[in-house]
């Protein structure tokens, strides 16, 4: 496996390969080809937000924590209980 700082080179130099790296040939790859003839600087952006998400997924199955817990009654768009 590479490392987060051979990837985050890999992903200055030319952001889809650190995509495709990361993620393989799926959607994620051709989602950056696109930003990054568009422009470079979306690709680049891409490119990061998709290193930090797979590293927080990696850290979750690490944990063991799988799936968040459920929210409690209370949160956003809840509606209170009368009782």
């Amino acid at each position: 496996m590479i490392g987060v700082c051979c990837l985050i080179i890999i992903i200055l130099l030319l952001p889809p390969l650190g995509v495709f790296l990361m993620r393989g040939c799926h959607a994620d790859f051709w989602i950056n080809l696109c930003l990054t003839i568009l422009g470079y600087l979306p690709g680049h952006l891409h490119a990061f937000y998709v290193l930090v998400k797979e590293n927080e997924k990696k850290e979750l199955e690490a944990r063991g924590a799988g799936i968040p817990p459920p929210t409690q009654a209370g949160g956003y768009g809840a509606v209170p209980q009368q009782g």
